[in-house]
């Protein structure tokens, strides 16, 4: 596994060399901490002593990012930033950011970008065990506030020290259980590289949070899955359909909000799509809601062990999703289908497995796209799925939806044909951010004229609180 450390006993004296050196992997833990209107995301250091390269200014530049979740609900008004560097007695003589959003677990898009910031304060933390380096505690203000509304950013930095040295961005050890996903790296203008790794940079971002006035979930807490924690084994997630089943309780609306599976893996899975099925003679039927190529919003590493018949340890982790629109479902059986996407330098990536009962019927598996399943006699796939219960009267005691749109493709106008008045409609995009939302329905129509070309899944929502989602082409 590989990252980029303070490996060597004399590492400022050293000129930056394009090979980073390469130790062992580290992690994190990313918090959310709120007092009034008052917010902070944060790392906090466990003085491990380790850190990336992060030095600009000269022949060579490095930088790294970090991520962070801005919570559904709320707005966050960014104002300051502080960040832990590993360095010499040099002062940091400027800092260059760059906020990313998220595209497919990766940093995508700069929306905003901040160089030659000097720092307000450089404070030291800590004498490191790293020979003519410690660790210091470096503050900016940004130049403006900018405003986030939910969902997964990444943090970019880049710093130049006075005497032109090199600077290490601080980072975490693996065992520590962090909430943010491991972090990248890169060189130059080169591609985002991470995933081997499960460390976190050390960092604070300060603002505000404001409500949004958004709706959320309510209800008694609910999850359901199949708990493992053996790590023997799993299934094999590359090129392939998994699917496990769930039931929701009789008399109750569940309202599905995160899910979490279990995985052996070298490397990590980037992103996913992952499908909300019908159960259908016990396999998997009808997709109800589809995620596509939606990145983890967590994952947390549970220690290295030995499978069978394969030469390295592999890594245990939990994988986290969570839905930027909550799915509800009725009560009944469902499965849920992941479809990983391949990850380069291994194809080691399994979704695990183990014998204990779980939701009745086995884990199954399909190797041409859902058409056909086959089951995995006596294993179930280790998985939570979790969010709110609220009461309701069986299906059998309600008038079932008869609901379809059209035309599709669609130009300007998407007619929802319904048996029952419709009280919600929710347009998103494949990765699951809310577009567009209409909650006072005229004539059945929904414009979408302003909508880019491309896939949209379109909710619908009834007045018996059933829901259907269909995917909508817009031309």
């Amino acid at each position: 596994m590989l990252c980029h450390s303070l490996a060597s006993n004399n590492i400022l004296k050293i000129k930056m060399k394009r090979n980073l050196l390469l130790v062992l992997a580290l992690s994190g833990i990313l918090g959310f901490g709120q007092t009034g209107s008052d917010c902070n995301y944060s790392v906090i250091s466990d003085r491990t002593s380790n850190g990336e390269n992060i030095t600009t200014g000269g022949n060579f530049d490095y930088s790294a990012a970090t991520d962070f979740d801005v919570v559904s609900g709320k707005i966050l008004t960014a104002k300051q930033l502080s960040f832990n560097v590993m360095k010499g007695t040099s002062p940091v003589s400027y800092v260059n950011v760059y906020i990313m959003k998220e595209n497919q677990g990766m940093p995508g898009d700069v929306i905003h970008t901040f160089t030659n910031l000097i720092p307000i304060s450089q404070v030291l933390e800590y004498n490191s065990t790293v020979e003519d380096v410690d660790v210091y505690k470096i503050s900016i203000d940004f130049p403006t506030s900018f405003d986030l509304p939910k969902g997964k950013y990444y943090i970019q930095l880049k710093a130049a020290l006075a005497d032109g040295t090199s600077v290490f961005w601080e980072i975490n050890k693996e065992t520590t259980r962090k909430l943010g996903r491991f972090d990248f790296t890169k060189f130059d203008s080169d591609p985002w590289f991470g995933g081997f790794s499960y460390y976190d940079h050390v960092f604070e971002l300060v603002g505000n949070c404001n409500d949004t006035g958004e709706e959320q979930p309510t209800g008694t807490p609910f999850s359901t899955g199949n708990p493992g924690d053996s790590h023997e084994g799993g299934v094999h997630m590359v090129w392939t359909s998994l699917a496990d089943d769930f039931v929701v309780p009789e008399g109750q609306k569940f309202i599905f909000t995160k899910f979490k599976i279990s995985t052996l893996q070298l490397g990590n899975i980037k992103y996913a799509t992952i499908n909300i099925r019908k159960s259908e003679n016990d396999l998997p039927g009808e997709i109800l809601h589809t995620f596509e190529n939606v990145g983890a919003t967590t994952e947390n590493f549970y220690g290295y062990h030995p499978v069978a018949g394969f030469p390295l340890d592999v890594v245990a982790a939990d994988v986290e999703f969570n839905w930027n629109q909550p799915v509800e479902l009725l009560p009944g059986r469902y499965f849920i289908e992941v479809i990983a996407a391949p990850f380069p330098f291994t194809d080691y990536q399994r979704w695990e497995v183990t014998p204990n009962a779980g939701n009745d019927l086995d884990s199954v598996v399909s190797f041409d796209g859902g058409e056909s399943w086959e089951s995995n006699p006596g294993y179930n796939y280790v998985f939570e799925v979790s969010g709110f219960t609220n009461p309701y009267l069986s299906v059998g005691d309600v008038k079932k939806s008869d609901i379809s749109v059209y035309p599709n493709p669609v130009s300007d106008i998407l007619n929802i044909s319904s048996n029952q008045s419709i009280s919600k409609v929710i347009i998103y995009n494949p990765a699951g951010q809310i577009v567009k939302t209409i909650t006072n329905l005229q004539d059945n129509k929904v414009e979408v004229s302003g909508l880019s070309k491309g896939v949209y899944f379109v909710s619908t929502i009834s007045e018996n609180g059933e829901s259907k989602t269909f995917r909508v082409i817009k031309k």
